[in-house]
């Protein structure tokens, strides 16, 4: 199910006479199974942490886009993503992370797979002890393999097989972030949460500052809404913190070296089309993977970095901390507007609703995006 002709007409006008997209968009599983096609499928979108398969034998099973993947890394140190699904009667694999594996066995009928997604053996195929069969011709019962890569500690995936290169997806990203090394930092704390919302309302509301005032008064005393600023590209868009604080009290932690002046007390909080938050600060970078599980019910993922291995010492252990119990404190303030913000798409007297010309150029235009797809 797709927007109707007049819906399509409304959301992509000019942003003071536009209404957002309609409730159904946020409430109906088949308006999901659609945008799982023609939003996830199409694009890039992040379903894992590098660290989540840091060793050869490692194995991370997702779910993205309605369909169960497993990530492996193989003995051959390389990152490969797979349908976690058996060739023979499509049995799940893999329901949990191990590690140090050399196989990926099926739990149904032992039917084995290298790591690298090669059919190995087929117990008792034809018979016991019998265990090939001519149907089963080299090459044509390896697992279904999903085109990857990594950008920036996440494991990426373009489930169509037919979007741009990676590279070229996230390049005028990365010119933005160029002053970032964010490829040399370590990995240092995260969380998980599961919440009654609309995938696209958590996005919506990370896209604006507006809020603020009233659903965090506490962020709000020290980067007030007034010290803010929009950016808006053609897959990436957010906003900015001119205010930024980095550590409160103990060890400062470490900081990108170089930074130009105008990123020195600067946080953004960008989007990179059509669901991966990404944040930079001076002295951290934060993943947030946002994933669907119903038109209702949205898993969100997070993994703080920090800058250099210097910043995984001791000594800086309660600044990490601090860090991550702000954002999550921030997020659970988060997701009470945006349980209410969903049981409001119910009500028949709910029409979209404007957007601010001024706070949320970027909602308008992550809507404009989800509507073009």
């Amino acid at each position: 199910m797709s927007l109707t002709d007049r819906e399509y007409s409304f959301v992509t006008k000019p942003i003071d006479v536009a209404l957002g997209l309609p409730n159904r968009a946020y409430t109906d599983n088949s308006f999901l199974s659609s945008e799982y096609e023609k939003v996830f499928g199409c694009n890039w979108i992040g379903i894992a942490f590098e660290q989540d398969i840091a060793e050869s034998g490692d194995m991370f099973p997702v779910i993205a886009a309605g369909q169960p993947l497993l990530v492996v890394r193989g003995q051959d140190n390389q990152v490969r993503v797979f349908h976690n699904v058996c060739r023979h009667r499509g049995a799940k694999l893999l329901d949990k992370p191990c590690s140090k594996k050399r196989h990926i066995v099926c739990p149904y009928h032992a039917w084995s797979y290298s790591l690298e997604g090669i059919l190995k053996s087929t117990p008792n195929f034809s018979g016991p002890k019998n265990h090939n069969h001519p149907t089963l011709e080299e090459g044509t019962q390896n697992l279904v393999e999903v085109r990857s890569g990594i950008w920036n500690h996440v494991v990426m995936v373009n489930l169509s097989g037919d979007s741009i290169p990676l590279r070229d997806w996230t390049a005028r990203l990365d010119e933005h972030w160029a002053a970032f090394d964010i490829a040399n930092m370590a990995p240092g704390g995260g969380m998980a949460f599961d919440f009654d919302s609309n995938w696209k309302l958590v996005l919506e509301n990370y896209l604006e500052s507006y809020h603020l005032p009233k659903v965090h008064p506490v962020l709000n005393s020290f980067s007030p809404l007034e010290d803010h600023e929009l950016v808006v590209d053609e897959i990436f868009m957010g906003q900015l913190s001119l205010n930024y604080r980095p550590s409160d009290g103990g060890n400062v932690l470490p900081r990108f070296p170089n930074l130009p002046e105008d990123r020195q007390a600067t946080g953004e909080y960008l989007l990179l089309f059509p669901s991966l938050m990404v944040s930079v600060t001076p002295d951290h970078y934060r993943v947030t993977i946002v994933t669907p599980i119903s038109a209702g019910v949205t898993h969100q993922r997070w993994q703080f970095y920090f800058v250099g291995s210097e910043s995984c010492e001791e000594q800086y252990a309660d600044a990490r901390e601090s860090v991550v119990t702000r954002v999550a404190s921030y997020t659970k303030e988060d997701i009470e507007i945006l349980e209410r913000l969903q049981a409001g798409r119910s009500s028949s007297g709910y029409d979209g609703g404007r957007f601010s010309p001024f706070h949320e150029i970027t909602t308008h235009h992550f809507q404009k995006l989800v509507a073009r797809s």
